[in-house]
């Protein structure tokens, strides 16, 4: 019931944001020579709506971590694993030199520092993704992937060999 309730919310809200954001858009468009008091308000229904969206995600994230504790560690894991990741991309391979490709942008260093950070941690992140990618079917292949009980614990694992049997029985 919890969860239909949550869904229908969901829906009008997204409804309401979509027909602001279709008012406010039509409203520029019709008057696009003064249109500079719609983009600020555009801009700031915008920030509205992506803080809303992010204080979600937070609120859905810490529901669940809450409603399973046995996936704490799992989520510390992963979140130390990216925070390795980014700490190797700033201290290991960017650098504090700001690019002077663009002579009208004032860029200093700890700025080119981290732009650096963020860009070499998606090259470590999608060669990590790329490499997975290849040797994951490699290593099934091999005989080192994983069983078709994968992802199931002991019971639903059992239950999914029985239903197999009973289907094999049935032919």
């Amino acid at each position: 019931m919890e969860n239909k309730t949550l869904n229908l919310i969901t829906k009008i809200i997204v409804g309401i944001i979509a027909v602001v954001g279709f008012i406010l858009f039509v409203m520029i468009m019709k008057d696009q020579e003064n249109a500079d008091p719609y983009i600020n308000t555009m801009l700031n229904f915008t920030y509205l709506v992506l803080g809303i969206t992010v204080l979600a995600s937070i609120w859905v994230w810490l529901k669940e971590l809450i409603s399973h504790p046995e996936k704490l560690k799992q989520t510390f894991i992963v979140t130390m694993l990216f925070i390795g990741i980014v700490s190797i991309a700033k201290y290991g391979f960017a650098s504090n030199e700001p690019a002077h490709y663009y002579p009208n942008i004032n860029v200093d260093a700890n700025t080119s520092n981290w732009v650096d950070t963020g860009l070499f941690t998606f090259y470590i992140l999608g060669t990590i993704a790329v490499l997975l990618m290849f040797l994951s079917p490699a290593l099934s292949m091999i005989g080192g992937g994983k069983s078709k009980n994968a992802g199931y614990d002991d019971e639903e694992a059992a239950d999914y060999d029985n239903d197999e049997v009973t289907d094999e029985a049935a032919e």
